[in-house]
């Protein structure tokens, strides 16, 4: 296969993968009016660690668990947490689209991160791209349509956004003899025991036998889907050509927001979510990196 299939083939991928992860999280907000955070952390956490588990098993990698015991992997799971709980809460009260608006500034942060640690060459068009980023982020922060959602849902998707960056700066200083699939089973198990804890704290959770646990499946499955997509995207191909479709996240969840809720941006969110868009599609195709 030439460079130019591999390209199209990688493009696909990219997209097929950015379509995954907006499903995950509509499925995922289809129970917010069901289930309570934690629930839906632990349940769709069970089915994510059952597939995560298969894998490790299969890949035969399981017989590095002691690799897991370092402390770098107990706070990236902690960081998953915090990212998987504020999503999670976010898009119980903030329209699809701009919580995963929000969630695609994390390359701004990290860029900004990256040259304030000197791990980059300090340059002055991406500290520019960002700021037109986060200024899209003040455009986004109103009401979509008629009605107006709490001030809330913003701040948890900016959490959210704040713990991926922080998760993925951490990522990148991980020892590499220690295999991504086991780092993902310690993330998807912790998550999982996280919610089963903020259980303890919720009201009395709703039973397990309604389509609501079905869509907690068929979230898993999707990010399960997902992170293959986006690995097989990224192999032999010119990254350059391919990152970039990352950003066809934001109109897939604009599409689901519109025909699953009718989610309307206004003319000065619409405003913002370009902005947002334009300066992480610079920063990615300047080097930079995006979400995973």
């Amino acid at each position: 296969m030439d460079s130019a299939a591999r390209n199209r083939r990688g493009i696909l991928l990219m997209v097929a993968a950015m379509a995954c992860y907006a499903l995950n999280d509509a499925f995922v907000k289809l129970t917010t009016h069901q289930f309570r955070p934690g629930q839906i952390m632990a349940v769709r956490g069970l089915f994510a660690t059952a597939m995560v588990a298969a894998f490790a098993v299969h890949a035969g990698e399981l017989k590095n668990w002691r690799t897991l015991l370092r402390p770098v992997v107990g706070l990236r799971s902690l960081l998953e947490i915090t990212t998987a709980a504020s999503s999670v809460a976010a898009l119980a009260l903030a329209p699809l689209a701009t919580v995963t608006v929000f969630m695609m500034t994390a390359p701004l942060m990290i860029t900004v991160c990256a040259m304030v640690l000197g791990w980059e060459r300090p340059r002055g068009s991406r500290v520019l791209a960002a700021a037109i980023g986060f200024s899209g982020v003040l455009l986004v922060v109103q009401p979509f349509g008629a009605g107006a959602w709490p001030g809330w849902g913003a701040a948890l998707a900016l959490l959210c956004a704040v713990s991926l960056a922080a998760r993925d700066l951490l990522t990148r200083a991980m020892p590499a003899h220690i295999p991504s699939v086991l780092i993902a089973l310690a993330t998807t198990a912790a998550v999982c025991l996280a919610g089963l804890a903020m259980g303890m704290f919720e009201d009395a959770w709703q039973p397990l036998a309604r389509r609501e646990t079905a869509f907690l499946c068929a979230a898993a499955i999707c990010a399960a889907l997902g992170n293959y997509a986006l690995i097989a995207a990224c192999r032999g191909v010119d990254l350059s050509a391919v990152t970039p479709f990352r950003y066809s996240i934001v109109l897939w969840a604009i599409l689901l927001g519109y025909f699953v809720w009718g989610e309307r941006p206004t003319a000065g969110a619409a405003l913002g979510i370009a902005l947002i868009t334009a300066a992480g599609l610079y920063t990615v195709c300047s080097g930079s990196t995006s979400r995973g």
